[in-house]
């Protein structure tokens, strides 16, 4: 049934999930899970959505993203460097340089963090429930509280108990791929930091090797440019589970990783051989969830956006990227909501469309993460032959939004 708002110039939007797909310019509640800004951090890398952010993002806060990068003092144009580095693991050479002009790197944490400025941001907010009023919709927390919006978007992550709320816990709850997965933030000495930071692609640092396998080497956070003892890297790897303390993710993870390393060249064998000992490797997934279908959105009440919306792995880099195109699409429905330009539900139905849409690169980056762990077809890897291109409805073109 179409929906009719009484006052559309009143919209009130309910965000749950304060990841970067957020929302401004509309009156609105964002509420986190978490208790408090999350210590732990990555890195995102933005490639063909970096023209979104001149969109979505006030000036003031677009001044600073290179306040959001994990070397503040870097300044990629000036460096000529606008593409990733993908190599063969056991010689470190080159098998593919995707280009993405304007590519940018982000430290999760720096970026949520600077784009949170001005933001009401209400912590320990643990969604349990959600209802459908006349006026709107009503969200439960953990803590007794509960919001009342015109619409809610669900921006809360791969495990998002939005979309479990409208799809039910067997439709809604992600997929565990069949992977080993670990990712790890080190420090090293000064004299092994430099020397990382100098053999290594200031963006993106992969390899692929003939033992089908993955891995990443990235700058996190340069803390002191003159200090490289601060600097924080970022390793990540995965590999096809292939025994029992695979599957199981037995915590000797560190022991484990180190198994798998002869035969890897640098950077990644002496980022890994000198973490120290005492490395402690959190339990990880890698998980993917695709919409195959638009979901009952209520009469345009509630909708998901970024990984609620299109879980995939990091092996293609469109996660941030599909996130923030959410964002932006979804801005812009609420504003033509608002305006009277368009009616709820016709609006809300367009932008789930879309996302739906977008959820196909959840595919493509599952085949680009088994391609890289399966090296003998890695040259049919969705990286070597499109790169980091957008697809389908991402490629459009960028409308401005009235704010």
């Amino acid at each position: 049934m179409q929906q009719k708002l009484n006052n559309p110039t009143n919209l009130r939007v309910i965000i749950v999930g304060g990841g970067i797909s957020g929302l401004h310019g509309i009156s609105y509640t964002l509420v986190d899970r978490e208790t408090k800004p999350r210590d732990r951090s990555w890195g995102v890398t933005i490639n063909w959505a970096h023209t979104l952010l001149d969109e979505i993002l006030p000036p003031k806060l677009r001044a600073k993203l290179i306040s959001c990068q994990p070397d503040e003092t870097f300044d990629p144009d000036a460096a000529g460097i606008d593409y990733a580095l993908i190599r063969n693991g056991a010689t470190g050479e080159a098998i593919a340089t995707p280009r993405s002009p304007g590519m940018r790197r982000l430290n999760i944490q720096k970026t949520k963090r600077i784009w949170s400025e001005g933001l009401n941001i209400q912590y320990g907010k643990k969604l349990v429930d959600m209802e459908i009023i006349e006026s709107g919709v009503v969200a439960h927390f953990s803590d007794g509280s509960r919001e009342t919006g015109t619409v809610l978007v669900g921006a809360d992550g791969a495990s998002s108990r939005v979309r479990r709320w409208l799809l039910g816990d067997e439709k809604g709850t992600p997929q565990v791929l069949p992977f080993a997965f670990m990712n790890i933030a080190t420090t090293y000495t000064a004299e092994q930091a430099r020397y990382l930071a100098s053999i290594s692609n200031p963006f993106v640092d992969v390899g692929a090797h003939p033992k089908n396998m993955y891995m990443g080497f990235f700058l996190l956070d340069k803390r002191d440019p003159a200090r490289p003892e601060t600097w924080v890297f970022y390793i990540l790897a995965s590999w096809r589970a292939e025994n029992q303390e695979d599957i199981e993710n037995s915590p000797n993870r560190l022991e484990r990783l180190r198994r798998r390393m002869d035969g890897w060249a640098d950077p990644f064998a002496s980022a890994v051989k000198w973490l120290p000992d005492d490395t402690v490797i959190g339990a990880d997934q890698l998980k993917v969830w695709q919409p195959h279908e638009q979901w009952d959105n209520q009469g345009g009440r509630v909708t998901l956006a970024g990984d609620a919306g299109h879980t995939m792995t990091f092996h293609r880099g469109q996660g941030g990227n599909t996130a923030i195109r959410d964002a932006y699409e979804y801005v812009k429905t609420m504003v033509d909501v608002r305006d009277g330009k368009r009616e709820l539900q016709d609006a809300v139905d367009a932008y789930g469309s879309d996302v739906v849409e977008r959820g196909e690169e959840v595919e493509r980056s599952r085949q680009a993460m088994m391609a890289f762990d399966d090296f003998s077809n890695f040259t049919k890897s969705p990286v070597l032959k499109i790169g980091m291109t957008p697809q389908g409805s991402q490629s459009g073109r960028v409308q401005p939004v009235a704010h």
